[in-house]
């Protein structure tokens, strides 16, 4: 069904207030009625969207899921066609995206397991598709003998495990900038891969707009 754009933004501000509700008392501490009180409606209105605080954190989880393998579809189509590039562009974008989405990084790599059954299979299907695409220009590096690495798949895995950190212990108000975060991260990465290259050609790709949760 169609949506109107006074319900859309019914919506958006239910799910805000969702997600400053997770954050603040976390997933198994909040109530649908602090959800209510944090948007400012009362049960009745917030029901009208979301039947309970499940559907609102699925629909958080599979909203950031969505929004970054469209920001990664985007920048691998710009992006030089080998590997190495390729990883290159998909680290940039997870660690810009997890620095402009902190409460939803948070929510996404905390609380996804405290969904019910019901909500797993959409999520889990995007999990593995985000996964894929580091996966796969891992293996073919490896193929290629441009990464120096015996498992590519537990290679791809500490990438992702070093960059999915960064929403715990990140400060905006910080010394480290998002620019710092993407060259340090990057050189880890490659690191881990046992990459030789490096220089201007691994950061030449223009990255599409990363949207916020802020």
């Amino acid at each position: 069904m169609k949506r109107s754009g006074q319900q859309l933004k019914g919506r958006d501000a239910i799910l805000r207030a969702a997600r400053e509700t997770f954050a603040a008392k976390g997933f198994d501490g909040a109530s649908i009625r602090d959800i209510a009180n944090t948007a400012g409606l009362n049960l009745s209105a917030l029901y009208y969207y979301f039947d309970s605080k499940q559907a609102a954190l699925f629909e958080l989880i599979r909203t950031s899921y969505q929004e970054f393998n469209t920001a990664i579809d985007e920048a691998l189509n710009a992006a030089e066609p080998d590997p190495v590039a390729r990883v290159a562009v998909f680290v940039r974008v997870l660690v810009r995206y997890r620095a402009a989405n902190l409460a939803s990084s948070r929510l996404l790599l905390l609380e996804t397991e405290r969904l019910s059954e019901d909500y797993r299979p959409e999520i889990d299907e995007l999990r593995v598709f985000t996964r894929g695409q580091l996966y796969e220009q891992v293996r073919l590096g490896k193929e290629q003998g441009v990464f120096d690495i015996d498992n590519p798949d537990l290679a791809a895995r500490s990438i992702l495990a070093i960059s999915n950190v960064l929403p715990q212990w990140w400060n905006p108000d910080g010394p480290l900038q998002v620019d710092d975060l993407e060259r340090e991260y990057l050189e880890q990465s490659l690191r881990i891969l046992g990459c030789t290259e490096r220089g201007d050609r691994l950061t030449a790709t223009t990255l599409p707009p990363i949207p916020s949760d802020t």
